[in-house]
């Protein structure tokens, strides 16, 4: 069983203020090998970022700049992977996902280097308090993305998910345009690119409960512009690595 000495755990926030206490102390709670919480705030008028800094053991980036979830998710992973983090878990603030997977996922790391909390990978979909179009819509998504990224992922549009630091490396992730939710796409397309192998563990995904959604039409648009040219590059851009990174670490492990 693969140990990790330095995990980091990391939520992009806006507007998250009432979440903030039972958010973190569910982690404590269900991960406490969870070294690391790091709150990237986006500029919450509602005071999420003071909310955070409140809590004991919890550190906060307040971002400047462009605001967007992908500004948010490439600053947090960076900052984790500079300060040293082996392992990093990124989820929502919205309390959406279920906390009690996480050693789950860390434990993933030992067969795969991206491992994602899926609603999709159980059989039926696991899902609470959301309307059906957006189940529907969310399927539709997540097909369209695995044909445009090749990504062997049920669940394309999970933020939920657990990355090695080997992964993030390779990766690059200032390759990576995206500024909004499209970042989700994106990211797998060129985890995918640099030899990851993916894991997904069920996910019981609950509809938020305080706070609004972040979605809109400028939102949906940077997605549907982004995909036709992932399937391009996916296309014309030659093979992928062929020897993934799990196979590389381990041979690399070997005495």
């Amino acid at each position: 069983m693969q140990s990790f000495s330095n995990i980091w755990l990391v939520i992009p926030t806006y507007n998250e203020r009432d979440n903030m206490q039972p958010l973190t102390a569910l982690i404590r709670q269900e991960c406490p090998q969870v070294n690391t919480i790091l709150i990237v705030d986006d500029g919450s008028p509602d005071g999420t970022a003071e909310a955070a800094r409140a809590i004991a053991g919890v550190e906060v980036l307040e971002r400047k700049g462009p605001r967007g979830y992908g500004h948010s998710m490439r600053d947090g992973l960076q900052l984790a992977i500079a300060r040293g983090a082996d392992a990093v878990i990124t989820m929502d603030a919205d309390l959406s996902h279920d906390a009690s997977i996480l050693p789950a996922m860390l434990a993933g790391l030992e067969r795969a280097d991206l491992v994602i909390g899926s609603r999709y990978c159980a059989g039926s979909a696991l899902v609470e308090n959301w309307p059906w179009y957006r189940l529907l819509i969310s399927r539709m998504a997540g097909g369209l993305v695995t044909i445009c990224t090749g990504a062997p992922v049920r669940d394309t549009t999970s933020g939920y998910r657990c990355w090695s630091a080997e992964l993030l490396d390779a990766m690059n992730l200032q390759q990576i345009d995206a500024g909004g939710f499209a970042f989700l796409y994106e990211s797998l397309f060129h985890a995918r690119q640099a030899g990851a192998r993916f894991s997904e563990v069920p996910n019981l995904y609950r509809g938020r409960i305080h706070g609004e959604s972040k979605l809109n039409w400028k939102i949906a648009f940077e997605a549907m512009r982004l995909l036709p040219g992932l399937l391009g590059r996916r296309i014309t851009g030659g093979p992928r690595t062929t020897q993934s990174l799990l196979d590389r670490r381990r041979s690399e492990a070997k005495p």
